[in-house]
């Protein structure tokens, strides 16, 4: 009977460390994504204004569906420090394993994204953009409608975002409950 419980104990808790491998969801980080609507790559680098590491690339003609998914751990002068960088859609496969290693490289903040929930309310029921990464600052606008968002900074779990929202262009921080960082779908709205 002994036996039986080490080898389930043993079993659990390989089950448990391998579960951690392949996370996925990184909520105590600001997430972003890089898809193929751009005709950049994304090219990591190993400090800011460093050496290129590796460049990722997505052929929109052979891979529609392709995208790279960002949990940033800091940003500094338009670069983003990666705590994790994976391709999506899929789990752990060849891509992801290899892209592990540009944990705490850098990319540049340019052509990242994070979207709003795709809802249909009125705007002043919707998702608020903030002057400042604090819920006290003043509100820039809010939106009840999607919206694809360009990243420009971070702070803590806050985005700071560039966007046109009825044909006006704006800037403003939103906060991490309300960011999402999948282009083909959608996240819910919690207010």
């Amino acid at each position: 009977m002994k036996n039986i419980i080490i080898v389930i104990v043993i079993f659990y808790s390989f089950v448990c460390n391998s579960q951690t491998k392949t996370k996925f969801f990184y909520d105590d980080y600001v997430e972003c994504y890089f898809d193929n609507t751009s005709s950049d790559s994304l090219v990591i680098y190993d400090n800011i204004k460093g050496k290129s590491i590796m460049s990722l690339k997505i052929d929109y003609k052979k891979i529609r569906t392709q995208w790279y998914k960002i949990a940033i751990k800091e940003s500094r002068n338009g670069w983003a420090k990666i705590q994790n960088l994976m391709v999506g859609p899929g789990k752990e496969d060849s891509i992801n394993k290899k892209l592990a290693s540009t944990f705490n490289m850098w990319v540049k903040l340019k052509n990242l994204k994070i979207n709003i929930a795709d809802m249909s309310l009125p705007d002043s029921l919707g998702v608020p953009f903030y002057q400042k990464p604090d819920l006290n600052s003043e509100l820039v606008c809010k939106s009840g409608k999607f919206l694809k968002l360009e990243l420009i900074d971070t702070d803590g779990l806050w985005a700071k975002v560039s966007f046109t929202h009825n044909k006006n262009k704006y800037t403003g921080w939103i906060e991490r409950k309300n960011q999402c960082a999948y282009p083909w779908t959608s996240c819910p709205f919690n207010p």
